[in-house]
């Protein structure tokens, strides 16, 4: 049975959860009372057959090093562990083309992914991102203009994204 080490993290964006393998970063969520689960709880349900082992001291450098990567915009140099379709893998490698201060539409990344009309698709992607923040699902915005949905929280999104510079 494969294991996850997972443990919480506290951030400038609040308590994180984070869990690993040996291949690298598999999990980061938020513990957020706008959601109505956690972000432990999401964890459980993406990993239904896995080992989940708690150690929050297992966890504290990984945290360090995920804010270390997010201030600098070099998020790309944490290793990840992706579990998700081939679609999902696509959408995700396409957010963590997206740099710190700028934002895309679902829209962008199915151009992006060669898969014009797959707008709707890429969002079902993007909602599913197991690595919020590493994998930047932030920065999606609607074609519109408008914020648009985040997984743990509009709030949250929009204090991201003033944190990096946008006004949206």
């Amino acid at each position: 049975m494969k294991k996850i080490t997972y443990g919480f993290y506290k951030s400038a964006f609040g308590e994180m959860v984070l869990g690993k393998t040996d291949l690298g970063l598999c999990w980061l969520g938020f513990m957020v009372q706008a959601c109505k689960d956690s972000g432990y709880e999401r964890m459980k349900l993406h990993f239904p057959n896995v080992e989940l082992l708690h150690d929050d001291m297992a966890v504290k450098d990984l945290g360090d090093e995920i804010m270390v990567a997010w201030d600098s915009g070099k998020s790309g140099d944490i290793l990840l562990d992706l579990h998700g379709s081939e679609f999902q893998k696509s959408v995700w490698k396409a957010l963590l083309d997206i740099e710190k201060g700028q934002v895309k539409s679902y829209g962008d990344i199915a151009h992006m992914i060669g898969k014009p009309s797959a707008a709707r698709a890429v969002g079902n992607a993007v909602g599913s991102n197991p690595v919020s923040l590493i994998v930047p699902c932030h920065r999606i915005i609607k074609a519109s203009g408008d914020i648009g949905n985040y997984g743990w929280g509009v709030e949250l999104k929009h204090k991201i994204l003033l944190e990096e510079g946008l006004e949206i």
